[in-house]
């Protein structure tokens, strides 16, 4: 009988860490989904295109230099 007892206590005590583990896994949720909620509640902020820069990657931005030096219209 004793051994029953040892396996009932051992069984009920690997439960306990698995509800355990679970409620973290569900508390992280919850954290995640109210940061997504006070993100999206926040006012959008206003927007100037005057002011927006547009960073391209290297392949791009090679593809939109001029083909001599002197032709960028900048002198």
């Amino acid at each position: 009988m004793a051994k029953n007892g040892h396996d009932a206590k051992e069984a009920i005590a690997r439960h306990l860490v698995e509800a355990i583990e679970q409620v973290r896994q569900d508390v992280a949720k919850v954290e995640f989904w109210a940061d997504a909620v006070s993100g999206f509640s926040r006012p959008v902020p206003d927007y100037n295109p005057g002011q927006v820069n547009v960073w391209l990657p290297p392949e791009q931005a090679s593809s939109l230099k001029p083909d001599h030096p002197g032709d960028d219209d900048s002198a």
